[in-house]
């Protein structure tokens, strides 16, 4: 120590703990080893900052000294537990591929739960830290808003918890987390904290070194095998919609997935806090149920952490089962058990591997859940529209047949005439409701509106001593519903106007409808082979009642356009545009 301050030509008390980290680096360990083993160490503060020192350089001894993963984390846990007095000490290794958090080294908790257990990188304490790349310090753990137990650790007994992300620096990127944890409350000082993000430094470049060394090319090629797997087994799932299909799918691709022979999902029921089966897939037989342990299904969903059993278990038969919590942001789902040979090396990665596809399979079944719910909403809204479309034709037919009994009885031409076309507006209406309650509530065509139309118009606007004949070529331009009344509106005044003008003085004629789309345009022609239009006539100068509702439709209410013109072979041809892109054009169209 005495080297330090001539270096410095300061007091090593005058020193910050972390310039006095980085200073002591450049050292050789003696200083360091002989203060271990010198009864007559400083007091106070200075006592404080050695110790650290000298556990920093064991962190980094064991990095050099050492390239197995296993071995020289459970030498930093014991060290850093020491340093800082605490009464356990932890190290969660971050998986970017499957993004959790898997417990890999810890003094004080239980060791049995090393390598089994995996939680989401966002849970606990032990989350933040790693989403936010924060040292989080909770001296009350237990009321900390992101506190989580997980009762297979052993967690329960302790008071304070200060979570250290272990960073790589230069691009920043998490390898794992740093937890401690005290009995006691306890308030954390600003060189401890130094002390922890320093070791976090520290062994993010040994656990980085080590993971090198162990991923050998086999394993590489294995763990690229494993990532394509599974890639394609989301993207399956993620495209399917049904329950019934998907469950046994999800069933198959977990037991694919860890190389298992059987697998089972099950639901869990929030109201009654039971888990139900719900599908099993086996390699053998296929489709033959096979039921898990209901305390380790249990555990899995009461701590919603991955887990594996040991191996060796005699109660599974030397097999490995693996279960893992099926979670969405509305809670717990169920979870999925897999049984597979127990393998002891890369345990967590199977772990990892699992949770990745629970996270997907769950998405997958929420998704199919919220599908189901939105069918079933849609069939039970289209059934009240069919039915209330239905009530508004009859309420409508009633109508023309009042105005039709009417018109009968009236006596008088000029009182008969407009109640007849009367009664054809109305029933022109009618034929949408008719359509839209028996068909597609959003749309239909304009073929089938202008058979519906011609229909009543050659029962209700045809005189009886003219011979029409319609002709309504086939297409299948479609039409959305909020503009299908107006068309029908709009079309039975056109045939109107054909009819009485088009065919006066005329025992016999036809009258020919057709339809195409120009790009975003909707066009209608109406053909008639009448008497044709005066020489003098101007569709701006027209007053009748007629034309001035169909200019009103097209133009105000399709906001499109209508024109009558004279045909080259005789008769006239009535145009009618109007745009049909979309769905908001089209509801605009009709407000």
């Amino acid at each position: 120590m005495q080297l330090v301050e001539k270096s410095t030509n300061v007091p090593l008390n005058d020193i910050q703990p972390d310039i006095l980290g980085w200073i002591v680096k450049g050292y050789s360990s003696g200083p360091v080893a002989e203060s271990e083993h010198d009864e007559r160490r400083p007091v106070g503060r200075l006592a404080s900052q050695v110790l650290r020192l000298t556990a920093l350089h064991h962190i980094n001894r064991a990095a050099t000294g050492s390239l197995q993963l296993d071995k020289m984390l459970s030498t930093v846990v014991q060290v850093v537990a020491e340093a800082v007095g605490s009464n356990a000490c932890s190290v969660f290794l971050f998986d970017s591929y499957s993004d959790t958090l898997v417990l890999r080294a810890t003094h004080g908790l239980n060791p049995a739960a090393v390598g089994r257990v995996v939680i989401r990188s966002d849970a606990g304490i032990t989350g933040v830290a790693a989403t936010t790349r924060q040292t989080q310090i909770a001296v009350s753990a237990r009321e900390h808003p992101a506190y989580f137990t997980f009762p297979i650790v052993g967690e329960e007994e302790f008071a304070s918890q200060v979570s250290v992300p272990i960073l790589l620096r230069d691009p920043v990127r998490l390898v794992g987390v740093l937890n401690i944890q005290t009995f006691e409350p306890q308030e954390f000082a600003a060189d401890e904290v130094t002390f922890l993000e320093s070791a976090g430094a520290e062994l993010a470049v040994a656990i980085e070194n080590a993971r090198l060394y162990s991923q050998t090319e086999s394993a590489l090629r294995q763990r690229i095998h494993e990532l394509d797997v599974l890639q394609s087994v989301t993207r399956s799932i993620a495209s399917t919609l049904k329950l019934d299909d998907l469950l046994p799918m999800i069933a198959e691709y977990a037991t694919e997935l860890i190389d298992g022979d059987h697998s089972s999902i099950y639901d869990f029921d929030p109201e009654t806090g039971h888990l139900v089966h719900a599908s099993s897939f086996n390699v053998e037989t296929q489709n033959e149920p096979t039921e898990f342990p209901a305390d380790f299904i249990r555990t899995v969903c009461e701590t919603k952490t991955a887990m594996e059993t040991p191996p060796d278990n005699r109660s599974n038969g030397g097999r490995s089962l693996l279960g893992a919590p099926l979670m969405t942001s509305r809670g717990l789902q169920g979870a999925i058990c897999v049984s597979a040979p127990g393998v002891r090396a890369q345990r967590e990665d199977r772990l990892s591997l699992l949770q990745a596809f629970a996270d997907s399979a769950a998405m997958a079944l929420e998704n199919a859940e919220l599908y189901e719910e939105a069918r079933l909403g849609y069939s039970t809204t289209s059934t009240l529209l069919q039915e209330m479309h239905h009530r508004v034709r009859n309420n409508l037919q009633t109508v023309a047949a009042l105005l039709s009994m009417q018109a009968r009885h009236g006596g008088y031409d000029e009182w008969t005439q407009p109640l007849q076309e009367a009664v054809a507006r109305v029933q022109s209406i009618a034929t949408i409701h008719d359509l839209l309650s028996g068909g597609d509530l959003t749309s239909t065509t304009i073929a089938a509106i202008a058979r519906k139309v011609t229909d009543e118009a050659s029962i209700n606007v045809v005189p009886p001593y003219l011979s029409l004949q319609f002709h309504v070529e086939p297409n299948e331009v479609g039409i959305r519903s909020r503009q299908a009344t107006i068309f029908a509106l709009l079309l039975n005044e056109v045939l109107t106007n054909a009819i009485v003008h088009g065919m006066k003085g005329r025992e016999n004629g036809s009258i020919q409808i057709s339809a195409s789309q120009d790009g975003a345009m909707t066009e209608i022609r109406v053909e008639d082979d009448g008497v044709g239009l005066p020489e003098e006539f101007d569709l701006a100068a027209q007053e009748g009642l007629g034309l001035r509702i169909i200019s009103t439709l097209a133009t105000s209410d399709l906001r499109g356009g209508f024109d009558l013109v004279r045909r080259p072979e005789g008769g006239t041809r009535a145009i009618i545009r109007f745009p049909s892109a979309s769905d908001n054009q089209a509801d605009s169209a009709a407000e």
